[in-house]
């Protein structure tokens, strides 16, 4: 009898023990679900309180917390660190990796490459696919360590062997490219489509555009169209001008300027100059939209902010067609000026144009062969109209000295110095 008393004793002083540990487990499991579900407070209210107990875990999701920010909890970097810290002060990987990140982007700490890359160290040496990613990422772009795609390709694939998402598409976009040794088209297809079911948006775009551009597979517009639509809806610009694209040329399916104009809008609010200047074609074509020049205007002034040299041009349009606006040839070569300066095949070959026959500038012959010679380097086939017939009708405009001086222009140009004209 008292050897059973003796056992039960014992049995219920270890559950007494484990009990604790299990609850308190869940509760940092519970903590996670809450974290991850967006809802922060509920997040802190559990976590908070395991983290003032010393406990790691917690203290890493603490300063995630306050990383992210969110929910009724401030965003702040100088609290995120400090809890980061004390979970790597015990060598938690995720502590471990989360100094790693405020190290890399200068968050709370002084950016320091190299002690950010011995965090991922440390924090990928324990398994911790994060920071897996992080040491190829790093080695890729030559942060923190010299630079190197074969331990780049290492790296990602120690996370991506793990199902990490991002490492699986780095390491296809290594694998696609030959980097770091030789190319695996057929793996890097099954990563990205790995990388894709999991919802990670890059990789649904570039399945997207390899079927659209028939890279690494059969061209397929319809299949384009499906990929680009699940990484547009959940807000990844490229892939939301690549669908308004589609929808916009009636690839992979039926011709929609009205739906080509939404996808443009979305990518154009996100900041994506391409789809601004797409917003403003449409508008100066009437194409999904009322035609409204002054709205096109706006859209391609956008895209100008950002230095995209096709808005300068369609600017220099409007002023030089009188679109929406009296015709103002000076303006419109002052904009087509500023297109040239970045080398914008078209905007050259209309101030060659302007300098051959005077408009709103001194006639040069001299400036007009070599900028017509500049925008034919420059061009893509078909991009310019007739672009031999006019130069050679410019060169018959000069003097063999002058010919000589235009092509010494053209060449300096073509060499990258200043655009300097008269």
């Amino acid at each position: 009898m008292a050897g059973k008393t003796k056992r039960s004793w014992i049995g219920r002083t270890i559950l007494a023990a484990i009990m604790p540990m299990a609850a308190q487990a869940q509760t940092i499991q519970d903590g996670l679900a809450a974290f991850e579900q967006g809802n922060y407070a509920h997040a802190l209210e559990l976590l908070l309180p395991l983290a003032e107990k010393g406990d790691a875990q917690a203290q890493c999701q603490m300063g995630r917390l306050y990383y992210r920010g969110g929910d009724g909890i401030p965003q702040n970097f100088n609290n995120s660190v400090e809890w980061a810290q004390k979970s790597a002060e015990q060598n938690n990987p995720c502590g471990l990796n989360s100094m790693g990140v405020s190290y890399r982007f200068g968050q709370g700490v002084d950016a320091d490459a190299k002690t950010a890359f011995d965090y991922f160290t440390r924090a990928a040496a324990q398994g911790f696919d994060k920071a897996q990613f992080s040491l190829g990422n790093m080695h890729e772009l030559g942060e923190g360590t010299p630079q190197s795609d074969a331990e780049a390709r290492a790296w990602y694939r120690k996370a991506a062997d793990q199902g990490y998402a991002m490492g699986r598409y780095r390491l296809a976009v290594l694998l696609l490219e030959g980097r770091g040794g030789a190319a695996a088209p057929k793996e890097a297809q099954q990563l990205l489509r790995a990388s894709a079911a999991q919802g990670l948006a890059e990789a649904q775009y570039s399945l997207g555009w390899m079927s659209d551009h028939g890279i690494g597979v059969k061209q397929d517009y319809g299949e384009a169209l499906d990929w680009y639509r699940l990484a547009a809806d959940q807000g990844y610009p490229a892939a939301q001008i690549s669908l308004g694209n589609l929808y916009a040329d009636g690839l992979g399916t039926s011709q929609d300027d009205e739906k080509a104009v939404g996808w443009y809008y979305e990518a154009a609010r996100n900041g994506v100059p391409a789809a601004q200047v797409n917003m403003g074609k449409h508008y100066a074509l009437g194409r999904g939209v009322q035609q409204d020049f002054d709205e096109a205007m706006v859209w391609y002034q956008q895209a100008a902010e950002y230095g995209e040299p096709v808005a300068y041009l369609n600017v220099g349009l409007l002023y030089e067609n009188g679109q929406g606006r009296p015709a103002n040839p000076a303006e419109a070569a002052r904009w087509y000026h500023a297109a040239a300066e970045r080398r914008e095949p078209r905007s050259l070959a209309k101030l060659a144009h302007f300098y051959a026959e005077g408009i709103s500038v001194k006639r040069d012959p001299v400036a007009a062969w070599a900028l017509q010679h500049t925008a034919m380097a420059y061009a893509a086939d078909g991009e310019l109209d007739a672009p031999e017939e006019r130069l050679m009708q410019m060169g018959q405009r000069l003097a063999p000295q002058q010919k000589g001086e235009a092509k010494a222009l053209a060449q300096s140009w073509q060499n990258g110095e200043e655009l300097v004209l008269p």
